[in-house]
């Protein structure tokens, strides 16, 4: 049904029926009009480029919440406070997807960028494992911990180029013709989908006397890896789910005429809500994760239909949509709900009702803040920071003192900042 959605956009409102003389008379002189009325109102306010501090804030709110996770705090994520579950990592991923789309930089500057960053912050784990003589040499998946996050960002950026490229080159020509790596990528990923869906219907899971689940059985693995087991032994219908939403971006990428770009980004939230509701799995929100990634890096080039009005109409009644998400909520329920997907359908369409509400609000803008005082630069580098050694605090002072420690850091950031700004360079 995807595929066909997507295919169905090729067709623009030039394939529509040709209008009347009079029609076209009439349209003609509305256009020119329109023209005329924001030829006018560009000369008088010339456009500048904007900056998107609802990516600012999420980023530095996100990073708030995986400390209050990582620091003793797994109450906070258990009971759903202030509906975390549904945006933190959410945000977290779809930020990123919209600033590799943003970056300037080639795939190996992003790359680059960010194994220094896991050097960061695998460097501090690794100091405070060393401290507090844990075994690390057989656990070292511990070790990385947090830092996993950009491990899949690294693996991501390849495999994301090609669209990444594709929606660079719509975004500059409307009509291009696709690139011969387009076209080789959308067959590839069409053709992987096809074989993983045909080996998930025959029944394989990864629950067979496979290799992999012989390897994660043995008593000797990491107690770390064996947790995260399903991951891998569920590989059919991850590749379903992560290669199926970059195949049909590559193909909107292909077919997609002007005129419905907009379209493409409900097909993919569609896509991947409906399997996270319809086909759960232990753990099944790291590939959903991945394909809100995917997803921002679309919507950055070709936002969704209807993005104003909704921007619009949330800044208006924001008190509705609070009420609603409250409604949505289940306080009864309890744990990682979003890991761990609940038992009853209905329960997970709840569940992931209020995660694709505060989803679209995010992607169209709905949030979007401003920052008068400048507070997302010196917050943002400390969010950085934060990331990277907010678990080698935790495991030096355990909870609550790594937390604190993690949190007094906000002002010393804030003081580097106020020294630069009152430079004479800065001056």
């Amino acid at each position: 049904a995807c595929i066909w959605a997507v295919a169905s956009t090729a067709h623009g409102q030039a394939d529509a029926p040709k209008p009347l003389p009079g029609d076209v008379m009439n349209s003609a002189e509305a256009s020119l009009a329109a023209d005329s009325e924001a030829g006018g109102q560009q000369a008088a306010e010339p456009q500048e480029k904007q900056r998107l501090w609802h990516l600012d804030f999420a980023r530095i709110c996100a990073v708030m919440c995986v400390i209050f996770e990582h620091s003793g705090g797994l109450d906070y994520t258990h009971r759903n406070v202030g509906f975390g579950l549904w945006w933190a990592l959410p945000y977290l991923y779809m930020t990123s997807g919209i600033g590799s789309m943003m970056s300037k930089s080639g795939m190996w500057g992003y790359i680059l960028r960010l194994l220094c960053v896991f050097a960061v912050g695998v460097g501090a784990n690794w100091v405070a494992d060393a401290c507090t003589h844990r075994d690390w040499r057989h656990d070292f998946g511990n070790t990385i911990f947090q830092m996993f996050f950009v491990v899949m960002l690294i693996i991501m950026a390849p495999l994301a180029e090609p669209l990444r490229q594709a929606l660079r080159l719509r975004q500059a020509q409307p009509f291009p013709q696709a690139s011969r790596w387009t076209t080789a990528f959308t067959i590839f990923w069409g053709v992987a989908c096809a074989i993983s869906l045909l080996l998930f219907a025959r029944g394989y899971t990864g629950d067979s006397q496979d290799f992999v689940s012989q390897t994660f059985a043995n008593e000797g693995v990491a107690a770390w890896m064996q947790f995260y087991a399903p991951v891998l032994k569920h590989s059919p219908i991850i590749v379903v789910h992560v290669g199926g939403t970059l195949f049909l971006s590559l193909l909107a990428a292909v077919v997609c005429h002007p005129d419905n770009t907009g379209l493409v980004g409900w097909i993919l939230l569609f896509f991947t809500y409906s399997q996270m509701i319809m086909i759960p799995w232990d753990q099944d929100s790291f590939p959903h994760l991945i394909c809100l990634n995917i997803f921002a890096m679309v919507t950055t080039v070709w936002p969704l239909s209807g993005s104003k009005t909704i921007a619009r109409q949330v800044q208006a009644y924001w008190p509705f949509l609070l009420m609603f998400l409250c409604l949505d909520s289940m306080p009864d329920m309890w744990g990682r709900c979003d890991v761990h997907s609940p038992y009853y359908i209905w329960e997970r369409f709840r569940m992931f009702l209020g995660e694709f509400t505060l989803a679209v609000c995010f992607v169209t803008g709905a949030f979007t803040p401003s920052d008068p005082g400048q507070v997302t630069v010196w917050m943002g580098q400390w969010s950085l920071y934060a990331y990277c050694f907010h678990v080698m605090w935790y495991r030096l002072l355990g909870s609550p003192y790594g937390a604190i420690v993690t949190f007094a850091a906000i002002p010393a950031f804030w003081a580097m900042n106020r020294r630069t700004d009152k430079s004479p360079a800065a001056a």
